[in-house]
């Protein structure tokens, strides 16, 4: 482990709530943006030159024209190293080729620089570019391959005897014994490439069932967890918001200064207490009922709603699970158990596992440390709802 992630590591295990409002804004100041993770990343996979952006951006360009991709692809070089989101997925994948790396190096610097998932080889132009890595061929025949591909129309998931696992497409890219057998795969399977992201929203539709059920997670919290007497005004009129509003504890009192109906969006938008990073594609009403009805949506946001998912889950099964004294405390090894619950659900639908370095999930990593981490968590949103009503009020 770095000494970056070591810091927040250590940040997030001494951060107590009642200190937050004091300590939070210098730990939240402290995460690194794209330019500092890519310029860390090159130190640790060959740079050897001066430690600066404009020498470094010569490197980059160099590796470029090395690897034989078009010298303008990297005329921003300068920017992706100094802004704290200076490039997008191609252009990751790009520095990945010019950079020479493996499968196992993309993936770690999409998870630590872009702090996104690697390859969607449910994508025919992110599974060439894994057949292409995977097996030493360069970027021009990536290109060359997926130019050769017809595009596939976006379609929904079909019924589960009727869908091609990543896993599946995966162990194929890995054996595929040539260019043309791979084209050939692809032709065959067109239709299969109309859609993404098949696990993942399997697992949410699951965990979402489990939370909103008649006698699902929620209702069992509400039931035996949550004092009825401080939360008396509960929204019924949409069952979404309701439950998104309790995982979160928050009352629709809450949100009472918010304009905009049945969305904390105003309330993300706390630089202090919040980074963009995690304010960026946070879950909310309609993302999670587009999840829901099976449309396709960012990496990030998708990716945010199963941790949100899986930690409620975790620590309310886990309250409730006391029997004839529910309580929301921790047990010895909890917080290792949902970690690593949090991995396998990542890892299982194709995502990254969790990274102090990421400041969603560093949020939850905080909150998972905790004497009582569901009641911390809350305290953080209830912070965040404090200060911005706070704001409005002083308008």
């Amino acid at each position: 482990m770095d000494s970056y992630t070591e810091k927040l590591e250590a940040g997030a295990a001494g951060l107590y709530e009642y200190d937050a409002i004091e300590k939070l804004p210098e730990i939240i100041a402290s995460f690194r943006g794209h330019g500092a993770a890519l310029s860390d990343f090159l130190d640790a996979h060959g740079y050897t030159g001066e430690n600066d952006p404009a020498a470094k951006a010569a490197y980059l360009k160099g590796k470029f024209a090395a690897a034989g991709i078009d010298p303008a692809k990297a005329r921003n070089a300068v920017k992706w190293l100094t802004e704290p989101k200076g490039f997008e997925r191609e252009t990751g994948f790009r520095i990945a080729f010019a950079l020479n790396l493996s499968i196992e190096e993309t993936n770690e610097f999409f998870r630590i620089v872009m702090l996104d998932r690697s390859f969607d080889c449910h994508t025919i132009r992110e599974a060439v570019y894994y057949y292409c890595i995977c097996h030493g061929k360069d970027h021009q025949t990536a290109e060359k391959l997926i130019n050769a591909v017809p595009q596939p129309k976006k379609s929904p998931v079909p019924e589960a005897p009727d869908v091609l696992y990543t896993k599946n497409i995966i162990d194929f890219l890995q054996t595929c014994p040539g260019d043309e057998m791979l084209l050939k795969y692809f032709s065959g399977n067109l239709a299969q490439f109309g859609y993404n992201q098949v696990r993942v929203k399997e697992y949410i539709r699951l965990l979402w069932g489990r939370i909103s059920a008649a006698d699902g997670l929620a209702a069992q919290e509400w039931k035996y967890l949550i004092d009825d007497d401080v939360r008396t005004n509960q929204d019924t009129a949409d069952s979404t918001w309701t439950i998104y509003l309790q995982i979160l504890g928050l009352d629709p009192d809450d949100t009472r200064h918010i304009e905009t109906d049945r969305t904390i969006k105003p309330i993300l938008n706390n630089k202090t207490f919040m980074h963009q990073f995690a304010s960026d594609n946070f879950p909310n009403r309609q993302s999670i009922e587009k999840i829901l009805r099976g449309e396709s949506t960012q990496n990030d946001l998708i990716r945010k709603t199963l941790i949100l998912f899986v930690f409620y889950q975790f620590w309310v099964n886990r309250a409730l699970s006391q029997k004839g004294h529910q309580s929301y405390e921790a047990g010895p090894f909890d917080r290792e158990r949902c970690m690593t619950e949090l991995d396998q659900y990542l890892l299982d639908a194709g995502f990254p596992e969790m990274y102090a370095g990421n400041p969603f999930d560093w949020i939850f990593i905080w909150a998972a440390g905790r004497e009582a981490p569901m009641k911390a968590f809350r305290s953080y949103w209830q912070l965040l709802s404090a200060e911005f009503s706070e704001k409005e009020s002083s308008q």
